[in-house]
């Protein structure tokens, strides 16, 4: 007797084959784009004066982590010198007063990282510099 071997089996294969392939890349596919589209982000924080210039307080948003900020006073990181109650500190929640040791709020540069690495200026302090401007008289002839 002459056997037929149907060409079903085969190509059943191959169809489930290419469905796999199809499915697993269309999952791919979805899972970079979602990986590409992500938001960068930064911390959220707001920070309030003291009435004494040494402290500066985390006035509501985003904890932070000392070490995720430095914190900058005329270009020298001082992050390991200031204090939170007297102590040195893990991290800056809201309604905590940072102290500065001897640096005032106006001379102070808090910097983060994004969720991308770049770096983002959170505080600056203002400084207070005033340039007197002279008037020049106007000479009457």
């Amino acid at each position: 007797m002459k056997q037929d071997f149907g060409i079903s089996e085969v190509l059943g294969t191959l169809l489930l084959f290419a469905i796999a392939v199809l499915v697993s890349g269309l999952i791919s596919i979805a899972a970079v784009d979602a990986v590409f589209n992500q938001a960068e982000t930064a911390p959220i924080v707001s920070f309030a004066e003291s009435a004494s210039p040494n402290y500066l307080y985390h006035a509501g948003g985003d904890t932070l982590s000392v070490r995720e900020i430095r914190i900058y006073a005329g270009g020298r990181d001082i992050t390991k010198q200031t204090r939170i109650n007297d102590a040195s500190w893990e991290f800056w929640k809201t309604g905590d007063a940072l102290h500065l040791g001897f640096y005032r709020t106006d001379e102070i540069t808090i910097i983060s990282r994004t969720s991308f690495g770049r770096e983002v200026i959170l505080y600056e302090g203002v400084k207070n510099n005033y340039v007197l401007k002279r008037r020049k008289s106007v000479k009457k002839k």
